[in-house]
């Protein structure tokens, strides 16, 4: 039997449109139609005929589509929506509640030279530095978290509070009650997974500049949070012993930062400042480490200061940020008076500003008036290179002044948003202790890998 060449081409129209989608093949079966009309392979009444078909095919499939469509929002209108890039968070349909696991790893290597003769006070190995695990979320205009340390097998705890949130038009209302940061420093409060280099500079969570406590933080901020405003009333920290209600002495912190220039949050400049003033009763100290967090040689110190001796500490900071496309900069001055009882005040004012490129066109990220983490732009991750340099002077002009400067560079390598290499160098210079010159220089090689969610 001899079939007609324009059967077989529709024939074989129809077989390809079976194995297309349903858009795509109504598509190809027109476009092949007006190619066979138009070679006068099939009449223009074929042609008609064949295209109505088809087009009431498509009608019947979008019709169908729209259908489901509409049965599956029906099904999952009440479903929590559920994310995952970056981070894993549950959020109600309607938005009024959420809950994120949240926590970070960071595994460190170091190599340190106290360069003082005494081999016993370098410090040579690995380290868990933080492992962290918690949770937060939000219950319409509250929220809370709660995130521990396991780090070296004891549990810390780093923040447990619940907290408020409203809007009074452009301006946001906050309050936190429960241990969070105390509203003191920037180098303090910028978070340890965001942070430009290893280590903080010596002076910031520290004694002079303490990072957290239990109390109640009040905060006001423009809706861009062009300007931001906090203040903290505090009493100790969980420190785990159950004694958190022995602590006698409080802390009082204000801080206010804002954006004199801003063209987008990659090109901005921000200006903060902070007073904190801290309460007697408690014995204080304040030791700085050299090149490392676990440092065994510390010459510097204000020495023990005891309880009944300390009348409380005063103390103030200025800081800028500036973020120009790849290029970032930072800077912190602080200054912390002791008031003692029986002896005279001992003054402490440390420095400290740092610069930052990444090599691969990224910028460093602004949040809230803090910075937070970057995403690469490239699947082969982003580079980034830093450098800073910082000073402490403990009674400076005294017979027992304590001085040091230290410079540190840094190579960093993010393979992926939430993941980091890190490769520091540091270097003490012009060493002070007791008034008198020391030639030792401390050093120190560290490698972190960390991971954050």
């Amino acid at each position: 039997m001899k079939l007609k060449t324009s059967s077989l081409l529709i024939a074989g129209a129809l077989l390809g449109a079976a194995v297309m989608p349903a858009q795509a093949n109504n598509e190809a079966m027109l476009d092949l139609l007006k190619v066979l009309r138009d070679q006068g392979t099939i009449t223009a009444d074929n042609y008609d005929l064949l295209a109505s078909a088809a087009a009431a095919d498509k009608e019947k499939t979008e019709a169908a589509t729209a259908e489901v469509k509409a049965e599956v929002k029906s099904v999952t209108k009440d479903m929590p929506k559920i994310t995952t890039k970056g981070k894993i968070k549950i959020t109600s349909a309607d938005g009024n509640w959420s809950f994120q696991p949240i926590g970070r790893v960071m595994w460190d290597a170091v190599h340190t030279d106290a360069d003082n003769g005494v081999s016993s006070d370098d410090v040579k190995g690995t380290e868990l530095r933080r492992a962290r695990l918690g949770f937060q979320g939000s219950i319409y205009n509250w929220g809370y978290k709660f995130e521990a340390d396991f780090a070296g097998g004891d549990a810390s705890i780093k923040d447990a509070y619940v907290s408020y949130g409203t809007k009074f038009g452009d301006t946001k209302l906050g309050l936190k009650l429960g241990q969070s940061h105390i509203p003191f420093g920037l180098n303090t409060k910028i978070s340890s997974k965001y942070m430009t280099f290893m280590d903080r500079p010596m002076f910031a969570d520290n004694s002079v500049s303490p990072a957290r406590a239990s109390g109640a933080v009040v905060s006001l901020a423009a809706k861009d949070y062009r300007w931001s405003l906090a203040a903290g009333l505090q009493n100790g920290a969980f420190d785990g012993d159950n004694d958190t209600y022995e602590v006698n002495g409080s802390t009082f912190a204000v801080r206010g930062s804002f954006l004199p220039y801003m063209e987008d949050k990659s090109h901005l400049l921000q200006i903060g400042a902070a007073f904190l003033t801290q309460g007697g009763g408690d014995s204080f100290k304040f030791q700085p480490d050299l090149v490392s967090h676990d440092d065994k040689y510390k010459p510097v110190s204000t020495g023990t200061i005891a309880a009944n001796d300390f009348d409380g500490a005063q103390a103030f900071t200025v800081d800028a940020l500036a973020v120009f496309g790849s290029f970032h900069a930072m800077a912190e001055y602080l200054d912390h008076t002791i008031e003692q009882d029986s002896g005279s005040d001992i003054d402490t004012t440390a420095f400290a500003v740092e610069a930052g490129y990444f090599l691969t066109g990224e910028s460093l990220k602004w949040k809230k008036g803090y910075t937070s983490g970057i995403k690469p732009k490239s699947k082969m991750g982003a580079w980034q290179v830093a450098a800073r340099f910082e000073t402490i002077e403990i009674d400076p002009g005294s017979s027992s002044e304590d001085e040091f400067d230290k410079f540190t560079v840094g190579l960093n390598y993010y393979p992926t948003q939430n993941t980091r290499l890190m490769l520091n160098y540091d270097q003490v210079t012009d060493l002070t202790v007791n008034g008198s010159s020391v030639n030792d220089e401390p050093s120190a090689l560290k490698f972190r890998a960390q991971a954050y969610w």
